[in-house]
């Protein structure tokens, strides 16, 4: 099916219509390969406070593999924190989906759904059969959920039950991780 009446989402070289080597491509923007939050000079505090309270409890309780678990996020959070994402090239194909260099057939893919309440949830969800991670999310950056929705029902089952975001996702939310 062509999609003549769309125009490039996105531009990396290719474009909508354009064939890759797993198939046509249907839609493609880039996603970042994770979500910096911004974050206040309150969380900081608070969050330095929590981790000094659990190291001094592990040093307390002599659990010194703890205290080094802690020491560790907190350096990873600190790294974390003084770096930009990457941007992540993401296709629809006529075949699958494209994540970075991840290919995904949609015979490995048993659903989608769509999260959309902007401004900050924008998320496009696809279900996994055969993986660790039961779903993988999509963040929709300013691409249009219809449009996005109209080219999966070619290919995947709507799951219209699922209306909220993933646990994991609503708690890095919230805490700003």
């Amino acid at each position: 099916m062509v999609y003549a009446d769309w125009q490039i989402l996105y531009t990396t070289g290719m474009a909508v219509g354009e064939n890759t080597r797993y198939g046509k491509i249907l839609a493609e923007w880039q996603v970042p390969e994770y979500i910096k939050y911004d974050r206040s000079t309150t969380w900081y505090i608070v969050m330095g406070g929590i981790g000094v309270i659990l190291l001094i409890h592990a040093l307390v309780t002599l659990n010194l593999l703890f205290a080094v678990i802690i020491l560790l996020v907190a350096a990873i959070v600190y790294l974390h924190d003084h770096r930009q994402p990457d941007l992540i090239d993401f296709l629809i194909l006529d075949s699958g989906i494209v994540l970075g260099e991840r290919y995904y057939p949609y015979k490995l893919l048993t659903n989608f759904w769509i999260v959309y309440e902007p401004p900050t949830i924008k998320v496009l969800y696809f279900g996994l059969s055969r993986a660790l991670r039961r779903e993988l999310p999509i963040h929709l950056e300013d691409q249009n959920p219809v449009i996005i929705r109209r080219i999966l029902l070619n290919y995947l089952e709507e799951d219209l039950d699922k209306e909220d975001e993933a646990t994991e996702e609503s708690l890095a939310r919230l805490f700003r991780l």
